[in-house]
């Protein structure tokens, strides 16, 4: 449903940092609970960021869920912000069950899923991807079987609410 009614985002000033911290609040007893060990590496200088903060957080959410269902016997999970540029990346990392080239060339199609049936939709990274694509961002993924994934999400720093300038 989020899929077929995805909306304009509504950018506002965001911290990235908070907005990873609290997103991480509501998945540490889920980590816990699984063996999964979460570490938070936040570049402390980061420059806010215009982007709509629901939005931003739904793109966390979904890749650290899909991090820890990747991780079925426990691993480490790493949410990592940096300044690139004139960018904010955020990195979601585990080490996990990893995908092969071609599970990772379809990973961002709707309906997609390597998951059993009642485990998912295939909507989470055609989700993220739109969310990221609308904030003027991109999304690069790095993984092989046996050796976890990289998801990092790559944003631009300058830009208006509704839209970037330039």
């Amino acid at each position: 449903m989020l899929f077929a009614r995805q909306t304009p985002p509504r950018k506002t000033v965001v911290d990235v940092n908070q907005i990873v911290t609290d997103g991480l609040t509501f998945l540490e007893s889920r980590c816990a609970g699984q063996q999964i060990e979460l570490v938070r590496e936040l570049d402390a200088d980061l420059p806010p960021l215009t982007a709509d903060p629901f939005q931003l957080n739904q793109v966390l959410v979904n890749l650290v869920v899909n991090a820890i269902q990747a991780m079925p016997d426990g691993g480490r999970l790493t949410i990592r912000t940096s300044r690139r540029g004139e960018r904010i990346a955020v990195t979601v990392e585990d080490t996990g069950i990893g995908m092969s080239d071609e599970v990772r060339g379809r990973i961002f199609l709707p309906f997609f899923t390597t998951k059993e049936v009642d485990q998912g939709t295939g909507l989470g990274l055609s989700v993220v991807h739109g969310i990221v694509a609308a904030h003027g961002g991109e999304i690069a993924v790095e993984s092989s079987p046996g050796a976890g994934s990289r998801f990092t999400i790559s944003l631009p720093t300058d830009g208006a609410p509704g839209g970037a300038e330039g």
